[in-house]
Order: C-alpha cells, then structure tokens, then sequence
C-alpha cells in the first residue's frame, strides 16, 4: 500500500470501502487527528503552546481532534475557526475539544504566537482557488516556521501539485490513507516540507490493485552479482553522441556516469576539438571526433545503446548528426538538444527513452512551463501518447512513463538544480539500459540511481553541489 500513489477520487473510494467494513467515520477522524498530534509530537517535542487553524469541513474536524489532544497533553491551545464545522463528524469533534477545554476564536487578521501552528483549513476536495478570509489566514500561516499540514498543505491541489491562489508551506505534513501526486511532484512537492503517510489501519482489501503511480524506494535498487568469467561484452556498450565546439564536458560527464554505472564500453562521438582533452580526463572512454563528413554507421551497428544530445547544440555540426541516429533500432537516449531536433522531425517511437526536463517538455509538446508544471502527470501522459517509448519528466517528483504505466521519484533535492546534472542522469539511464535493457524497470531505477546519488552527495551541503559528485555515490549505489 505504501508503495503505491492514489488519486482523491480513490482516496474515497478507500474510505467509502472501508465504512462499508464496518469502519466509523468517527473512529477515523480519531485515527487521524491522533497520528498527527503523535507525529507532530516526535517532530516538535519542545513546543509548549499551539494554535490550531481549522475549516469547516472534515479536514477541519481532524484539527479539532488535534487541539484536544493537546490540550490533554498539557499544551496551550487555541483553535481559529474559519467558520462553524459543516459535517456531523467534524462538530461531534468540535463539541468534544471545546468540552476538553480547548478555546476557540474566529479569525481576527492575525495568529497569536505559538511553537507549533496546525494547518487544517483545507483537504483534499480544494477544487478552485482560494480567496477571500481564508487566503489571509495562509497567508499570516507562511510567516511561522513550524506549521503542520493535517493531510495537505491547504491551497495545494493533491491531484497535480498546483497551488490554488495560495497555499500553505508546511514544515511537516501528515497524510492520510495513501500518497497523493500533488504532495509529491509539482509546486507541491515544494510546500509539503517533511511528508509522513499515517494509513490509519485501514485493512488491506479496502485499497485497489492499481494507484495513479507507483512510489520508487531504495528497495527497487537491486541488482544481479556478475558472474566470474564475465567480459566486457556482456554489460553493453554505450554510444554517446553530443558536445559541439564548447560543450565538450557534458558528453564527459554523460560517459562517465555511463561508466560509472557499469556499462562494459563507452565511445563518445563529439566535436574534433574535443578529442585531446577527453582523452586525458578519462582514458576509459573511447573518444572518436566527427565533423561533417564523418560516417557513424560502423559506431552505430556495434552499440547496445545510443545517448545522443548532451551538448548537441542546433547548430549544422548536431543538425547533421540527428538524422543519422533517428530511426536506429537500438535503445535511444534522447536528451537535451536533441529534443529539439526530434520534435521537429515529428517522430514516434516504442525504442526511445526521452528526458525533458519542464522547458523541454514544453517545447516538444506545444505548451508552457506553466502548463506542464500545474499537471505534470497529464504533460507525461501527452509525452508517451505523442512521441512514444518510455519518458522520464524531470524536476522535484519525476515522473517516469511508458505503456507500462507511471512512476515517481521521491528522491533528489534543490542541490540538484545545477548545469551537468542532466548529463549525469542520461549516463546513467544509458549504462543501465546497456546492462538490463531498455524498459520502465530499468528507467525507473536510473532515475532513483541519480537522485539518491544525489542526496548522499549533498550530505554536506545542497549549495556548491557538482553534476560530478554524484559519481562515486552511483558507483555504490549500482553495487548493492
């Protein structure tokens, strides 16, 4: 259950099975608010006075829960209601925290102080953009640090990430019954701060088979021991096409996650002038340059996977280049620039790996940035229904696609946001589907290879973060 992500409209589908079981939606309520004070609790364990916000819905209700509870527990509490609580179990809740002797006030145009302040506005059925009273009260919410989301950071649709008008930014959210894409992916990924999923102990047939996503862990990184009489012509040989005339290091970096990864060989196909220096950072990989007579086709036939764009440019030198690499039959990583140039042949494909980040993804899908950011899970889905094969749509959350289905990465942070990191991950996806084969199985654990790399990488700080310190870290991590 925890490994999977669901949509609002399956959220209650859960719910509704699981009243149909016997649960009580009173029980649940208490479930609820119960685990976000615990949670909140081992996050917060100093805070000694606490403000909670509460809608008039059910999301509402949990916050009245919340306030009881600290109020048994010793702490100062106050509940701000947005207006008097509109479902039975949000008023029984209501009733039973103002028996506890928790106060309660309207909104006033600004929080007292507090440690602790507990977001519970607004939950998942946030269909339109906020306004009016209660846009204020996120908005005096996003002047405290330690705020704590009940479910979702009110503002935040949990479908697509999207803020509503405004949203609150949570240092903790506590959420409920299963993921939500929004929480993790998108802008929302950006608001939600420390995300812990409560299931609530909803027994297991209430879930469906299928979620929206499936939510990668560490867990996928398994890889099969080498035998002892193995060559290098068993794990694959990367071709890797790109670095016009001053971008010979992104094709470097590209080569050497390739290798780093475990890929048998590695040939970089790049701009003359690159050669000598390539060569002398690392004498592993085999380079070859090309100009515009140069024929690949022996580089071609003798490749298990091509990875052609990391310093492509569009100039004439990668304009060349494209055609002669477009319709291979093996693997094709296409990345960068080479995006550009694939959009404009206007090609389908089930052999390609595609890797956009949101300004790629835009321009090859006709869009904004805008547009792709508010719904990254329908711009994936347009991705694999125009072009074809698999597709990875890079950024906080990326979202892997193919017929398959779709899947998240939880995994990376702001460090990552850097020039070379792009490279880096095309290396990767290149040296795995060398080894293991061009499939969503493998493209997923690439994507996780590089951003769990990342992470470790950034141990010591997100600012100053290189594309290049990621490459021990995917050495190991390829190993376990």
């Amino acid at each position: 259950m925890e490994k999977r992500i669901y949509s609002t409209q399956q959220i209650r589908q859960i719910e509704n099975t699981a009243f149909a079981g016997g649960v009580v939606s009173e029980s649940l309520m208490e479930r609820a608010g119960a685990a976000v004070f615990a949670e909140l609790r081992l996050q917060f364990p100093d805070a000694a006075s606490m403000v909670v916000l509460c809608g008039t819905g059910n999301n509402g209700g949990d916050g009245y829960v919340i306030a009881r509870h600290a109020r048994e527990a010793g702490i100062r509490v106050m509940v701000i209601q947005s207006g008097p609580p509109k479902t039975p179990d949000a008023k029984t809740m209501a009733d039973r925290a103002q028996a506890s002797g928790v106060s309660f006030s309207a909104w006033m145009g600004q929080l007292p102080e507090a440690d602790v302040y507990v977001d519970a506005l607004l939950g998942i059925g946030l269909t339109s953009a906020v306004k009016g009273e209660l846009a204020e009260m996120i908005a005096a919410l996003n002047q405290n640090c330690q705020v704590v989301a009940v479910d979702v950071p009110s503002g935040i649709d949990a479908d697509t990430g999207a803020v509503r008008g405004v949203a609150v930014c949570a240092a903790l959210t506590v959420t409920f019954i299963g993921y939500k894409l929004g929480l993790l992916t998108g802008e929302g990924a950006s608001f939600t701060g420390k995300l812990v999923l409560k299931p609530l102990r909803l027994p297991a047939d209430c879930y469906p088979d299928m979620g929206v996503a499936d939510y990668l862990t560490e867990a996928a990184l398994h890889f099969p021991q080498r035998q002892r009489n193995s060559h290098k012509g068993n794990f694959g040989h990367v071709l890797i096409i790109g670095g016009d005339e001053g971008m010979g290091g992104s094709v470097m970096m590209t080569a050497e996650a390739a290798l780093r990864s475990g890929a048998g060989r590695v040939t970089l196909l790049t701009h003359p002038d690159h050669v000598t220096a390539l060569l002398a950072r690392c004498p592993e990989v085999m380079v070859r340059g090309v100009d515009e007579q140069t024929p690949i086709d022996r580089y071609l036939d003798s490749a298990s996977v091509v990875v052609i764009g990391p310093g492509l440019g569009r100039r004439p030198w990668g304009q060349r280049l494209w055609p002669l690499v477009q319709n291979s039959l093996h693997p094709l990583v296409v990345d960068a620039d080479a995006l550009y140039w694939m959009a404009q042949a206007g090609l389908k494909k089930d052999n390609w790996i595609l890797t956009p980040h949101p300004g790629e993804a835009a321009m090859i899908l006709d869009a904004t940035i805008s547009e792709v950011q508010e719904n990254r899970q329908n711009a994936a889905r347009m991705l694999l229904q125009r072009y074809g094969g698999l597709s990875v749509l890079k950024g906080a959350g990326s979202l892997i696609i193919s017929s398959h289905g779709l899947s998240l990465c939880p995994a990376g942070n702001p460090g990552m946001a850097t020039a070379g990191m792009g490279d880096v991950l095309a290396g990767v996806i290149g040296g795995l589907a060398a080894q293991f084969g061009a499939t969503h199985r493998t493209l997923c654990q690439a994507v996780l290879v590089h951003a769990v790399a990342g992470d470790r990488a950034a141990a010591q700080g997100q600012r100053g973060l290189l594309a290049t310190d990621l490459l021990p870290h995917i050495r190991e991590l390829v190993n376990q």
